[in-house]
């Protein structure tokens, strides 16, 4: 069998790998939307570098969109196989996905406006700007799904099959583990999809897969330590928590990804609630996606870790209390920035790139009493990567801004194992069986590489490049 790298090769965003087994049958892992260069984020997304008619099977590990975003627009260029996933990846995906598609839209209808426009002064160049997908291409998809849950497995003729097992991350998120049959002899292959931290808030450990030969494994934070434990996350957020809107009277603003960290968020400081030591001060949550997603968290409460469900069973429910406002709406949304009390908001997006954040952070970093609390791997560039860097002066919607809030962070709601956790992950996987090749993607390149050099144990340890192939 082939094994081709097709996307997150030494960079983060756009998973997407094509195995080709000798009896035809090609199983693509994840096809997700490749961010790495926004300017040219249309032509590294519009095509792919096979023919979509040929995939027979694409296995979908979790919803997020670098994971998910171009299944859509697999379909419209003609995937009519099989999609193997868990339920909550399934219906987390779907909300993703009309979300990317609005924002694709977005986008799309301004410039339009500059392509007409200069289509009357004779200097179009180019197509009239398209989305990658329609909603129709979303709804497809569902209808396309083969759902299993943790253990289950699916059988795909007489020489593969297909099992999948947690991968921690957020709700839902799986490994899968392919059985091949060629030439009389099996070989087993893992893909760990994005992994989660150790005792994260709501989703269980990742779970090492047994009997593997090869595996492809994510190394987003290779080369790199979680500064604090996630297991004291009450009482690191109450910390911040006390410092800009007890202290200082001013509000704490806490850029969080709309699927995973804020609902490990909301429910951290829903326990600090529970436990008397939250102060009485509003929590705004200021996400539509966010809002759709933790409703999808509370009702899959079976796939989440022991912690949620004891507290689930004693308080019956994961997010509601007293204190948390849900935002509906930009109206309510735009109030925020003139109300004059201390309070919490927790909005999207996690990099403050795009979304309501903008926004929050733009009305909020001007005051010396107020704090953006970065709670996660921030990209090279972003807006977030930039305050962390301590920039006296940031652009936001075209404008540059000074920057006199307190800038902070923490990797306490990290949603991916650190350097020695993923070690750990591969010398347990090692132990389960008898993994002698490795294959590191979905990270920055001086990561994989720091990661690669203390792997111990394995005979091979690759860090592919875009388009590289390997034979299994």
């Amino acid at each position: 069998m082939k094994i081709t790298f097709w996307g997150a090769a030494q960079q983060v965003t756009g998973s997407m790998h094509l195995l080709e087994l000798e009896s035809g049958t090609k199983v693509l892992v994840d096809c997700g939307l490749d961010y790495e260069n926004r300017k040219e984020f249309e032509t590294q997304n519009a095509t792919f570098p096979f023919a979509a008619s040929d995939i027979d099977i694409l296995i979908l590990t979790h919803a997020h969109i670098d994971h998910s975003g171009n299944v859509p627009n697999l379909i419209k260029q003609g995937f009519a196989g099989h999609i193997v996933c868990s339920a909550p990846t399934l219906e987390l995906s779907e909300y993703l996905l009309q979300d990317s598609l609005n924002i694709q839209l977005s986008d799309i209808r301004k410039r339009r406006k500059q392509y007409y426009r200069n289509k009357k002064k004779n200097k179009v160049k180019g197509s009239i700007p398209q989305a990658l997908y329609t909603k129709k291409h979303i709804e497809d998809m569902v209808d396309m799904a083969v759902v299993l849950g943790s253990g289950q497995t699916w059988s795909f003729g007489d020489d593969l099959s297909i099992t999948l097992s947690p991968a921690g991350h957020i709700l839902g998120a799986m490994s899968a583990k392919l059985k091949i049959t060629e030439d009389g002899e099996i070989k087993t292959l893992g893909f760990t999809g994005d992994l989660g931290n150790y005792n994260s808030k709501l989703v269980p450990d990742p779970m090492p897969m047994d009997d593997l030969d090869f595996l492809v494994s994510e190394s987003t934070y290779g080369g790199r330590l979680h500064a604090t434990d996630s297991r004291k996350a009450e009482e690191i957020l109450l910390e911040h928590i006390l410092d800009a809107c007890v202290e200082r009277k001013g509000k704490l603003v806490i850029p969080a990804f709309s699927v995973g960290r804020t609902q490990a968020i909301l429910f951290t400081i829903h326990q600090l609630y529970k436990d008397g030591k939250m102060p009485n001060i509003k929590v705004f949550t200021d996400s539509p996606l966010a809002i759709k997603s933790t409703r999808i968290y509370q009702y899959n409460i079976e796939h989440l870790n022991e912690e949620a469900k004891e507290f689930q069973l004693k308080h019956g429910s994961l997010f509601n209390f007293p204190l948390l406002h849900v935002v509906e709406d930009n109206r309510e949304s735009e109030y925020l920035s003139v109300l004059p009390e201390p309070c919490v908001i927790v909005s999207a997006a996690g990099m403050v790139e795009g979304g309501r954040i903008q926004m929050h952070v733009r009305n909020n970093i001007a005051s010396d009493q107020n704090t953006i609390l970065i709670a996660g791997f921030c990209a090279e560039g972003t807006l977030g990567d930039r305050l962390l860097k301590g920039q006296g002066f940031v652009e936001i919607n075209r404008k540059e801004r000074p920057v006199y809030s307190k800038i902070a962070r923490t990797d306490v709601f990290s949603a991916h194992p650190d350097h020695p956790q993923l070690l750990s992950y591969f010398e347990e996987t090692r132990k389960r069986g008898h993994l002698q090749k490795l294959f590191l993607v979905h990270g920055e390149e001086t990561q994989m590489k720091a990661l690669a050099a203390d792997v111990k144990g394995l005979s091979e340890v690759h860090t592919p490049l875009k388009g590289q192939s390997f034979y299994l």
